[in-house]
C-alpha cells in the first residue's frame, strides 16, 4: 500500500466511524431517510475508488434536496473529506466547520468532527484553530477522554511554540496510552522530548529518552541520548551507548565511528581507538583526511605503539604534501633510532614551501647524520640550522659536538698511524 493509498483509507476509516453504525450495513439508519442513505453509500463507493469529480457531482445533487440538520452533517463531512483529498484544506475545513454548526447531531459525530476540523487546522498551519477544536473535543470527551484529543492539543501549542504548555497534554497522552497496557507511541514520546530539548530540560528529556531506547532502540535514538549525555557532562555513559551500537555493527556512518574514537581517548582506552580508526579508515567508511588520519597517529602514539604512529602521519603528510607533518614523522623516527628515514621525512619538510621554521628542519638534518656518524655532513646541516634564531642555540652546541668528534677520531687516526 503506497503512503497516499494509506492515508486514503485512515481517512475512509475516520468517515466511517463518523457515520452512523447501519450506514455500513444495508438498512437505512435512525434519524436519515433511505435516499440519503443510499446517496451517501454512492458516495463512499467513489471515495474508495479516489474518484473524487463522481463523489462532488452526487454530492452536489444531494445537497439540493431538503435534508435534515444530522443528514446534511454527513454530506458536509463527505464534502470535507474529498476536497481534502484534493488538497483544498479550507474548503475542506470550511465544510467541517459547517458540519458542526448542525443542529441535534450526536456526540460521536460531534468528536469525529471536531478532530477532523482540528487535524486540518494543524495541515494549514492555523494553530490557534486547531487548539480551539482540540479544546472543544476534551470536553466532548469528558466522560470517555481519548489520548488522541490530547496529541492534538499539544500539537497545536507546539505549532505555537508554546511549549511548556505542550508537556502536559503529551504526558497524559502517554499516561493513558500505557493504563491499557499498551506500549506508549514512539512518535509522542519523541514529539516530547524534542519539547523538552527546546525548553533545555535536559534531565527530564534524558530519562525520557532512556525509556524511548528501551522500546524503539533505534540507532538515530541511541545516538541521541549518547549525545545528551556527553553535553550533560558524562561521558562514560556517552561511550558505552555508542560502543554497544559498534558491537551490535550497527554503526554505519564515518563521523559516528571518529566519535566514538575520541570517547575511547578521552575515557584513557586509546588502544581502542587507533585500532577502531585503523579497522575504519581501511575499510573507507572513515574517510583518510588529514584530521583522521591524524586522531588514528595521536591514538597509536598515546597507547605507546610509537611506530604504529608513524603510517598514518606520514599517509597524511604525503596526502597534503605538508611540511609540518613531514617534520613531525621526522621526530617520531629519531625517537625510534631510524636515523636514514628521519633524516629524508626532515629533508622532504624543507622542500615544503609552508614551514614556518626551517633550522628546526636543520637541525633535525644534523641529529639524524650526527647519529648515523655522518659527521660533516651533520657540521654543514648545523652550519644551516644556526642562521635561524629559533634554532642557532641548539645548533652551535651540536657543532661543537660535532666538531669534538671529529678532531676526537683524527686523533685516533693519528695514534693509528
Amino acid at each position: 500500500m503506497t503512503g497516499r493509498e494509506s492515508r486514503v483509507s485512515r481517512l475512509l476509516l475516520m468517515l466511517l466511524l463518523l457515520l452512523a453504525p447501519g450506514l455500513a450495513a444495508k438498512d437505512a439508519v435512525v434519524g436519515m431517510s433511505k435516499r440519503t442513505y443510499d446517496t451517501l453509500n454512492e458516495v463512499q463507493i467513489f471515495m474508495e475508488a479516489e474518484q473524487w469529480d463522481e463523489a462532488l457531482a452526487s454530492l452536489e445533487q444531494m445537497s439540493k434536496r431538503k435534508l435534515s440538520g444530522y443528514e446534511t452533517a454527513h454530506m458536509l463531512n463527505m464534502y470535507g473529506f474529498v476536497y481534502y483529498q484534493q488538497g483544498d484544506s479550507d474548503r475542506a475545513l470550511q465544510n467541517f466547520s459547517r458540519a458542526l454548526e448542525q443542529e441535534g447531531l450526536p456526540n460521536s459525530q460531534i468528536r469525529g468532527l471536531l478532530n477532523s476540523a482540528g487535524q486540518v487546522s494543524l495541515s494549514i498551519g492555523d494553530y490557534v484553530a486547531a487548539e480551539g477544536y482540540a479544546k472543544r473535543l476534551l470536553e466532548a470527551e469528558i466522560e470517555a477522554p481519548q489520548p488522541l484529543s490530547q496529541i492534538l492539543l499539544a500539537q497545536a501549542y507546539v505549532g505555537q511554540e508554546r511549549w511548556a504548555e505542550a508537556v502536559e497534554p503529551l504526558k497524559t497522552a502517554l499516561a493513558m496510552q500505557e493504563a491499557t497496557g499498551a506500549s506508549p507511541r514512539e512518535n509522542w514520546m519523541v514529539m516530547l522530548s524534542s519539547v523538552y530539548h527546546t525548553m533545555e530540560r535536559y534531565e527530564e528529556m534524558r530519562e525520557l529518552l532512556y525509556r524511548v531506547v528501551e522500546l524503539y532502540p533505534r540507532e538515530r535514538y541511541v545516538l541521541t541520548l549518547a549525545a545528551l549525555n556527553g553535553q550533560l557532562g558524562e561521558p562514560a555513559r556517552q561511550l558505552a551507548l555508542i560502543e554497544s551500537l559498534e558491537d551490535d555493527e550497527r554503526l554505519n556512518k564515518g563521523f559516528h565511528f571518529v566519535t566514538l574514537a575520541n570517547l575511547f581517548m578521552s575515557q584513557g582506552v586509546p588502544v581502542k581507538a587507533a585500532e577502531l580508526l585503523d579497522r575504519e579508515i581501511t575499510s573507507g567508511r572513515v574517510p583518510d583526511t588529514r584530521q583522521n588520519l591524524e586522531l588514528n597517529s595521536q591514538a597509536w602514539y598515546l597507547a605507546g605503539e610509537e611506530a604504529k604512529a608513524i603510517p598514518p602521519l606520514l599517509a597524511a603528510a604525503e596526502k597534503e604534501q605538508d611540511g609540518k607533518l613531514f617534520l613531525r614523522v621526522a621526530r617520531l623516527q629519531m625517537d625510534l633510532y631510524q636515523w636514514k628515514q628521519a633524516e629524508r621525512n626532515a629533508r622532504k619538510a624543507l622542500a615544503m614551501e609552508d614551514l614556518e621554521e626551517p633550522g628546526d628542519a636543520w637541525l633535525l638534518v644534523g641529529m639524524a647524520l650526527a647519529r648515523g656518524d655522518e659527521l660533516e655532513a651533520a657540521r654543514l646541516a648545523f652550519v644551516e640550522a644556526a642562521e635561524y634564531e629559533s634554532s642557532e642555540k641548539w645548533a652551535q652546541q651540536w657543532m661543537r659536538f660535532v666538531e669534538s668528534e671529529q678532531a676526537r677520531i683524527a686523533s685516533l687516526t693519528e695514534d693509528g698511524a
